[in-house]
């Protein structure tokens, strides 16, 4: 049996330490550490109501599509 060339040896060497990393990476998630995710401060969404707010003004004032349900706007911001 004829030995590896340094090089291959530090490749195999790195692609081991790279698999033992991402492998200790693998977590879940226990139930009760699930509360933080459902904090309200971690919606990123927002309410409906002010989302529908936002995208109505910013239709209106782009004048090229109409506000969520109505015609376009002339760019001036009124619906």
């Amino acid at each position: 049996m004829t030995a590896l060339p340094p090089y291959l040896m530090k490749i195999r060497l790195l692609t081991l330490a790279a698999l033992l990393a991402s492998l200790s990476a693998c977590n879940t998630v226990e139930f009760y550490e699930k509360g933080a995710f459902q904090d309200p401060v971690m919606d990123l969404s927002g309410s409906g109501t002010e989302s529908h707010f936002h995208q109505k003004v910013f239709y209106s004032m782009e004048g090229s599509a109409g506000g969520i349900g109505s015609s376009a706007g002339g760019g001036c911001g009124c619906y």
